[in-house]
């Protein structure tokens, strides 16, 4: 679940502290009314518009606190995030004891990747304002991504407390819980996230499983959220079938032909094709609450990915390699928190340039074309050009001695695998790897390598140097 940031009104118009100017000519009236109807774009998701009409009101009205706070959060979710801080300050600047633009500014800030600076204006902005609500749970976010837990979960109980229906703020302090390692607490409280509106009721005549007996009953699975959740929580369907359940796993075509190899799943069918008959139904992601899990008997499971016996991919070998390393580092464009996550290419050459090493990309998507750019077409050899779907991924993984990977689908298909994987992290990373510590709580064969502040990959690969080289050692 990505962190959506509250965002506020600022004081009524009547209140900022520009002096007004009047807009063509004389009325103005017509400044209120374009001011709402760029709103109306802006809260329409028309984003271009509302910053088109944003940027003509300015024009005529440059001092106005309300035209730059909105104008900043557009800009902040057009991902243009340097601009976005710089009208979140005009914007204070014109009304600097208003707290919710204390509050927007943070947001931007923490956008971009400057959380520390964010945390300053979001306790400003309840220092203003003791009873604001959205102002502990943007400050709760922002303690989160630094790893301060106890104080987050203290100010997401703040903001349910002065707004007890807030659920985003119970999901955020779900996921606050999940990455502490209260994992049982935290997946319980994390189904309120089914009544957040981008969690759509699945539209299912049959009931939905509650947890109890399930033996002979004909149960589907659903993917609720990525590729990633899918990957990893697929592996429960393992506990269903145990249980005497025939298991069906509805999942995205690019997981159909991986999941069908698997020996615990009945049925596969892809999104879009016809569903068998089921008598019950549940996400993927609740399947860690509803099944009552035991974390530390997960912890020492076995892999349940594989690759299919038939292999499409084949992968070389040169004589000095003494290790095949699989590399992937760039999110696909358009995902939360994709700079953040993802990995300049340039990280990765040093690797490319030691004999003991054989490289491989499996980089898909646009940032394929890092390798030709950087001139490494010599070095790294680029499979990711033939790997179609998952299945594919798993073949040409089965054939690696480790995968280099940034959080990424392709790093839980190597990890549920059962294979050596080193995940990179940023500082705020995503609460499926928890916070602190180099092993995560569901693959055995996982590393990870986190930065220690916001944008420093150059520590994280001089470890991953240091780890390579013990490596080839052995």
């Amino acid at each position: 679940m990505n962190d959506t940031p509250t965002l506020h009104p600022t004081r009524p118009e009547s209140t900022a502290t520009d002096a007004p100017t009047p807009l063509f000519g004389s009325d103005a009236d017509s400044f209120v009314q374009q001011l709402r109807l760029a709103s109306q774009a802006h809260r329409a998701g028309r984003l271009d518009e509302a910053i088109s009409s944003y940027l003509r009101l300015l024009a005529v009205r440059p001092y106005h606190a309300e035209l730059h706070n909105n104008l900043g959060v557009a800009l902040r979710l057009a991902g243009k995030l340097e601009a976005s801080v710089a009208h979140h300050r005009l914007s204070l600047a014109a009304d600097p004891q208003n707290p919710a633009l204390h509050s927007n500014l943070g947001n931007a800030l923490r956008a971009a990747n400057r959380p520390d600076e964010a945390v300053k204006h979001h306790f400003q902005s309840i220092a203003l304002n003791r009873d604001y609500a959205e102002g502990f749970f943007n400050l709760a976010l922002c303690l989160r991504d630094l790893g301060r837990l106890d104080e987050a979960v203290g100010c997401f109980s703040r903001a349910l407390t002065l707004t007890p229906d807030n659920r985003r703020a119970r999901v955020e302090l779900a996921i606050a819980l999940l990455m502490r390692g209260e994992l049982a607490s935290g997946f319980a409280a994390y189904e309120a996230r089914k009544r957040l509106p981008e969690t759509p009721a699945p539209e299912f005549g049959q009931p939905a499983w509650d947890g109890g007996p399930i033996e002979g009953k004909r149960i589907l699975l659903y993917p609720e959220q990525g590729l990633s959740d899918a990957l990893l929580f697929v592996r429960f369907a393992r506990e269903l079938k145990r249980r005497g359940a025939t298991v069906i796993v509805l999942c995205q075509a690019l997981l159909k032909e991986l999941l069908c190899a698997v020996d615990y799943v009945d049925e596969v069918v892809a999104e879009g094709e016809g569903l068998p008959e089921f008598d019950l139904h549940a996400s993927m992601v609740s399947l860690p609450h509803l099944c009552g899990t035991d974390f530390i008997a997960l912890a020492a499971e076995s892999a349940y990915l594989r690759a299919p016996d038939d292999s499409r991919i084949k992968l070389g070998t040169l004589e000095q390699a003494k290790l095949r390393v699989g590399i992937y580092w760039a999110a696909m464009p358009g995902q939360a928190q994709d700079r953040q996550r993802s990995v300049p290419f340039s990280h990765f050459l040093p690797l490319a340039g030691d004999p003991e090493l054989l490289v491989f990309s499996l980089q898909g998507g646009v940032h394929q074309k890092d390798i030709q750019q950087f001139g490494a077409g010599g070095l790294v050899h680029d499979v990711g050009r033939g790997i179609f779907d998952f299945a594919e991924a798993a073949t040409a993984l089965s054939q690696l001695d480790l995968l280099i990977s940034i959080d990424a689908p392709v790093a839980h298909l190597a990890a549920a695998m059962g294979m050596k994987t080193w995940v990179l992290l940023p500082s705020a990373a995503d609460w499926r790897w928890q916070l602190g510590g180099d092993s995560a709580p569901w693959y055995r064969s996982t590393r990870l390598f986190r930065q220690s502040m916001p944008g420093d990959w150059t520590s994280v690969f001089a470890a991953v140097r240091a780890e390579l080289h013990a490596l080839k050692s052995r």
